[in-house]
């Protein structure tokens, strides 16, 4: 009989699942008559391991009572017993590895997301490349400046030259160099004087004559002062070669310039790029982190839990095989599991730690073509109307999709947005100036800024 039970006991062991390992159960008892409960005791057990995580602790707390009643009722120890024993304490030493790799496993997936998070790389500060230097764009300033003056002047000098007031006196009406003449006085105011009469009285023809005298002195006056006027004068003026000169290095200045502060736009593009791709990295693995903290948190209890009842049941199984089974039984049943006894199955969570890997901001200040902070700090030395009031540059920081980075000064309003708008009524005047010199004469602020393109 030992050995059939002996034999049965191994068959168990080889059986699939519960169901079988019931049906074998009965034959179990059959074959050997007080060995029944404790093949019972261990088929139910041997099915505990194959079940869902939600399951086995409700099963081990089923098992640990079914050891006590078991013990409670006297069960003749046997040797079915003793195999049961050991058999179940292997399985209880098998759930405890599984519990122990799982939460290992969970512990390992919360780590690699925390490492994917610091694999997220602050940016470091790109070069500043530049094709030339500040100097050079000023010195091209400087050397733009005497042919914008002497375009100016020829400017100047042919709307002076062509409607002085001096030659407007009306006196001197018509007078070429008058744009918009007024109408000269008439003499025939006298001639009603002598209308009716066979002859003027001597005194009339005495205060005509004086009076005309005078008028010839104030237009020799007149016409003096005219002259004077246009002390300086040239016949005519032709400003277009010197516009042209002034336009050709204008134009070159310009494109210098505009070669210089693209660096800086390059520059601020290249920062921004690294910041938001440094950003985006960081906020989606720390989601990825703080998701699977939460996932893993949420099966913490039922490892412990489960745990509790293993420790449990492993005291049971020990009280069974001692000789004071009664008070072994009675101390395991009065025993507390607590947290400190499982504290190897905590999870550790990084984004709840102090030195957690914190979220890096940008602390690099852009500079801003185009901005009054740029345009004092790289170009102080510049006179204003030298300086263009539009390039292509102008726009590139404030134009980006990102800010994550600050601009200098805090800088974000761009130099002389108005003459950008004004900047094709400025074109017009520049190139009819001919035939508006006279308008050019009375607005000297649209000399000022009116012809950089």
């Amino acid at each position: 009989m030992q050995f059939s039970c002996a034999a049965i006991f191994s068959v168990l062991l080889a059986l699939p699942g519960r169901t079988v390992a019931v049906s074998s159960q009965k034959t179990a008892d059959e074959a050997s008559g007080g060995a029944g409960p404790w093949l019972s005791l261990l088929t139910s057990s041997w099915a505990l391991a194959g079940e869902p995580q939600s399951e086995q602790t409700q099963g081990l707390d089923d098992l640990a009572q079914n050891l006590v009643k078991l013990a409670k009722d006297g069960a003749p120890p046997d040797e079915s017993m003793k195999q049961a024993i050991n058999s179940i304490r292997n399985i209880v030493n098998d759930m405890k590895k599984q519990v122990n790799e799982t939460n290992a496993a969970a512990q390992y997936e919360i780590n690699r997301k925390a490492e994917f998070l610091a694999a997220c790389a602050v940016p470091e500060t790109p070069a500043l490349k530049l094709p030339n230097t500040q100097e050079e764009v000023v010195t091209c300033r400087s050397e733009e400046d005497p042919l914008y003056k002497a375009y100016e002047l020829c400017v100047s000098e042919k709307a002076r030259c062509s409607n002085t007031t001096a030659c407007c006196a009306s006196l001197v009406q018509p007078n070429k160099y008058c744009l918009n003449p007024g109408v000269a006085p008439s003499p025939l105011q006298y001639e009603a004087q002598c209308d009716g009469t066979s002859s003027c009285k001597e005194t009339d023809i005495k205060e005509k004559i004086a009076f005309f005298k005078g008028k010839l002195d104030a237009l020799d006056a007149a016409e003096k002062a005219c002259e004077d006027s246009r002390a300086g004068c040239q016949d005519s003026y032709d400003c277009v070669p010197k516009q042209d000169s002034w336009k050709v290095k204008q134009t070159s200045c310009n494109e210098m310039q505009t070669k210089f502060e693209q660096g800086y736009c390059d520059h601020a593009e290249a920062l921004e790029a690294a910041w938001d791709k440094y950003l985006l990295c960081y906020v989606t693995k720390k989601a990825s982190l703080t998701s699977e903290e939460l996932k893993q948190e949420a099966t913490v209890p039922g490892r412990h839990q489960e745990w509790r009842a293993l420790l449990r049941i492993d005291c049971l199984l020990g009280a069974l095989e001692v000789d004071d089974t009664t008070t072994a039984l009675g101390k395991c049943i009065n025993t507390t599991y607590t947290a400190e006894d499982w504290t190897h199955l905590h999870l550790r969570y990084p984004s709840r730690l102090d030195n957690f890997t914190k979220k890096e901001s940008c602390s690099d200040k852009l500079l801003a073509p185009g901005t009054e902070h740029f345009k004092g700090s790289m170009y102080g030395k510049v006179d204003d109307h030298l300086y263009p009031s539009t390039l292509n540059t102008y726009f590139c920081v404030s134009g980006l999709s990102t800010s994550h980075c600050k601009v200098e000064s805090g800088a974000t309003a761009f130099i002389m947005r108005a003459a950008v708008a004004a900047k094709a009524g400025s074109a017009t005047a520049s190139a009819n100036h001919g035939a508006a010199s006279a308008n050019m004469a009375r607005m000297p602020h649209a000399r000022h800024h009116g012809h950089f393109y």
